[in-house]
């Protein structure tokens, strides 16, 4: 009866539906006038995701329920796929939903949406050099390997931290060694020997196998501190664009009544193409082709490469297409009442699995040795945000539909995405997301590569 009862509660259906109705009702309270809307499903699955996660490490070999708790360990409350493809339907759709006022906005707006999309990673990394140099270099525990990775993980940013990884694999260590104070030493040396048998005084070069040693030291490091910070910075943005609106008194209603009037009068006056019935073979065409533009791979010289990945290849091609309309037979302009549908799933659905899979280590960060790394992560991000707010809402007087777009896709969060759209009730978030996070994503890869051009 047990093993009956612990199959169920931890099958990762029953898991998704109980955190998406759970998250739906939460996020039907208002606070005065703000709620978290599908946002709600994140902070469920958190609360799930971590009692689930804490019950697996607890389980024993012969125990009841020891092939659930292993599963559980060893990928994920629910499994990477979920967030894969409930990530690319959700953009999928949202994409051809409103790709076909992007070129209008793109006249309007043009340099704007590069400004947002690269001020957020800028401020990101000034903060986090800031508190790297007057709080988090004063505990032997952090070095720069960390804080790159928080600074990865606050952003949420994928490319950033592959390119931290690849940066670290390829510093001279040796060099830097010989180059470093005697506690800049020692503090190597306990990387490589954690039982401190290794000293400045017994090591005065490093040999090979000890720079291998040190080599995966710091791509450790960078793991640590990317899996501390990503869930906080998930966090920190869908928390921020869904309080914006109150915190400044912008009238979303109005702001939707002034967009519209925007896009009416820069609409295009080319060729209208009716919509079709949904089409999912159309839908498959447009993922494909998607993921085959985020696998192109654009290098840059002495700062590594840059790829969109899956995600933003998807997101763009999905833009781009449903703005061209029509090529050959194919019809991208699809109903968009259908589309809506389809995207709101998702969305629902994509929410419930980033709570349920980070859950766990949220709470962990917070309540652990990673606290110091998981409130740089929240400075770092909230403080970009708030700037990046400042420049476009003040400087830019950019709509806020828009610009909540445009903060998301800075931050490269699709759940950031997800909760400009809850909260604007507006689907017009996502043209100033996939403006902006190109330009963000560019700006990460690069911003981890200087990072150890100078730190190290």
């Amino acid at each position: 009866m047990m093993q009956i009862v612990i199959s169920t509660v931890t099958n990762q259906f029953f898991l998704m539906f109980l955190a998406i109705a759970t998250g739906l009702l939460i996020g039907k309270i208002k606070i005065k006038s703000f709620s978290l809307g599908v946002s709600g499903g994140i902070f469920t699955g958190i609360v799930i995701g971590y009692f689930a996660t804490r019950w697996a490490h607890g389980v024993e070999k012969g125990m009841t329920g020891f092939s659930s708790a292993s599963r559980i360990l060893s990928t994920g409350v629910v499994a990477q796929a979920f967030f894969s493809f409930f990530l690319l339907l959700f953009l999928v759709s949202i994409g051809l939903k409103v790709g076909s006022s992007i070129g209008s906005i793109f006249r309007r707006y043009g340099i704007k949406f590069v400004v947002i999309g690269v001020s957020i990673p800028v401020v990101s990394m000034i903060v986090t050099v800031a508190l790297y140099g007057t709080v988090l270099s004063s505990n032997k525990a952090i070095t720069p390997h960390e804080t790159v990775g928080m600074f990865a993980g606050a952003m949420t940013t994928t490319p950033g931290y592959g390119t931290a990884l690849d940066a670290a694999g390829n510093v001279d260590y040796a060099s830097v060694y010989a180059e470093a104070s005697l506690e800049e030493k020692e503090a190597m040396l306990a990387k490589i020997d954690p039982s401190g048998t290794l000293t400045a005084e017994n090591t005065p070069a490093l040999s090979e196998e000890q720079v291998a040693v040190y080599k995966e030291a710091a791509s450790s490091a960078i793991s640590l501190g990317y899996t501390v910070a990503f869930p906080i910075g998930v966090l920190v943005i869908v928390v921020m664009i869904s309080a914006f609106p109150k915190l400044f008194r912008i009238d979303v209603e109005k702001e939707k009544v002034l967009y519209q009037k925007e896009l009416d009068a820069i609409a295009d006056t080319g060729k209208k193409i009716p919509e079709t019935p949904l089409n999912f073979m159309t839908i498959g065409l447009v993922v494909v082709i998607g993921i085959i533009v985020g696998a192109i791979t654009i290098p840059l010289g002495s700062f590594g490469s840059f790829s969109l990945g899956d995600a933003g290849g998807v997101l763009l091609a999905a833009l781009i297409l449903s703005y061209v309309g029509k090529v050959g037979p194919v019809n991208f302009r699809m109903d968009g009442k259908s589309l809506g549908t389809i995207y709101q799933m998702s969305l629902i659905f994509f929410m419930a699995v980033v709570g349920l899979r980070y859950g766990y280590d949220v709470v962990n960060s917070i309540m652990g040795s990673g606290l110091a790394l998981a409130v740089s992560a929240i400075f770092v991000e909230g403080i970009a945000v708030l700037v990046s707010f400042i420049i476009g809402y003040k400087v830019f007087k950019l709509n806020w539909l828009i610009l909540s777009g445009a903060i998301a896709g800075g931050c490269t969060s699709a759940p950031g995405l997800g909760a400009a759209i809850s909260s604007t009730g507006s689907e017009e978030p996502t043209t100033g997301y996939g403006a902006a996070q190109p330009f963000a994503i560019l700006a990460n890869v690069v911003l981890c590569m200087l990072f150890y051009s100078f730190m190290l």
